[in-house]
């Protein structure tokens, strides 16, 4: 390569001879052989390193700086990925300073050491590919991340989690098995150690596999995303986290609940998160007594009042006399708001409430409550006597309910 010749010819130069230093220097330190090369020789070596380690992060800046201006922004192509070369760009600095110090004749090692240098520095480029390859992996998939999450997607910005964790853990295996190669060991009996190994391993994790499958599963059927609210047969909350092996949901109590995978996916899962509108219905309760036109009046003036909210939606108001019930006239309400906020829902459902009861006073009616009417027995007269329930228990004469 064109930097290891440049190198080469920059140490080439014949180091200062010994009768141009001191000669006490000389014969006592620089001159004195150390592991077969002179003490002056491992001294250059040494600095040659330590200029290494020192231009790494400022050569790593620079790069980046350089290559910003290939694309406009923060989030341009060009330096998201030097960003995220910048890694594998300060550990190349320190591998040519290596091959500087070892490898240009400064230094001379046995045929031994030679062999093991050379190891050396192939583990080094080895390792300095996989980190390059992980970190523009990292770096386009970053890319795409923060442009999900500009558009609210946040099923595609969890998944983007899995690849990226997928990228490091593909790096770090290719360099594993690089660096064994390297160092002359046996692979193949590795990888059929590592089948038996991953057959015993995957009967004994059941449990676990299925939940990882089934937490990609979530994340590929879009169910439910970090951030929403969901209900399920085991937990009620919002959702934290999306694992590998399970989810994490904070209830309304404020606990974390770590919830398998496995039984969110297999289970019924209700997401409020991805409602478009609220429902409020309940039922009226009117007395007896109450007339026809008092009837049609509420509902008039109920459904005026309801027509005139913004925030209710005006094509699904239902307002009408439901049934005769034990003990009142019933009128279902029932509409839809656009308020999707849950503490907000309520503060709307209780305007509602409340405007519900100034029209109910407006027009002289009353809320029916359950009641019970009880006879006596017939008097001589033939007569009945009605009482209270409340005064039952005080008349010891049999009674008879209808």
């Amino acid at each position: 390569m064109y930097w290891i010749e440049a190198a080469t010819a920059a140490t080439a130069v014949t180091p200062p001879q010994p009768y141009k230093l001191p000669a006490f220097w000389h014969d006592t330190f620089l001159g004195k052989p150390w592991m077969g090369n002179p003490v002056w020789n491992w001294l250059i070596a040494a600095a040659v390193l330590l200029l290494a380690f020192a231009l790494r992060k400022p050569v790593s800046k620079l790069i980046a700086s350089a290559g910003s201006r290939f694309g406009k922004g923060d989030q341009s192509l060009g330096r998201a990925l030097f960003n995220g070369l910048a890694p594998a760009t300060r550990l190349l600095v320190i591998t040519i300073g290596l091959a500087v110090a070892l490898q240009t004749g400064l230094l001379v090692f046995p045929e031994r050491g030679s062999q093991l240098v050379q190891q050396v520095m192939d583990t080094f480029k080895a390792v300095v590919l996989c980190v390059a390859l992980a970190g523009a992996g990292a770096a386009l998939l970053g890319l795409q991340t923060e442009k999900a999450r500009t558009e609210g997607k946040k099923n595609t910005v969890t998944i983007h989690g899995y690849y990226r964790r997928s990228i490091f853990g593909a790096a770090f295996t290719i360099a594993v098995f690089m660096v064994l190669r390297i160092w002359s060991f046996d692979i193949s009996g590795l990888l059929a150690g590592i089948g038996i190994g991953g057959l015993a391993l995957s009967l004994a994790a059941q449990d676990t596999f299925s939940n990882l499958l089934a937490g990609l599963t979530i994340m590929t059927d879009h169910s439910f995303a970090i951030g929403d609210v969901i209900s399920s047969p085991d937990v009620e909350g919002i959702v934290e986290d999306i694992g590998l092996r399970s989810s994490k949901i904070r209830s309304f109590t404020q606990a974390l609940v770590s919830v398998p995978n496995a039984r969110l996916s297999n289970n019924s899962v209700t997401n409020f998160s991805h409602m478009t509108r609220r429902r409020i219905r309940f039922s009226i309760g009117l007395e007896y007594g109450v007339t026809p036109d008092q009837i049609r009046s509420l509902i008039n003036k109920l459904t005026e009042r309801m027509m005139a909210r913004d925030t209710i939606i005006q094509d699904n108001i239902l307002i009408c006399l439901e049934k005769f019930n034990s003990s009142s006239i019933d009128v279902l309400f029932q509409c839809f708001s656009q308020t999707l906020d849950f503490m907000a829902f309520l503060k709307e459902q209780e305007s509602i409430l409340l405007e519900i009861m100034d029209v109910m006073e407006e027009e002289k009616l009353s809320f029916a409550f359950n009641a019970m009417t009880v006879h006596l027995n017939q008097t001589t007269d033939g007569q009945s006597i009605p009482v209270n329930a409340s005064e039952k228990q005080e008349k010891t004469a049999p009674v008879n309910q209808d």
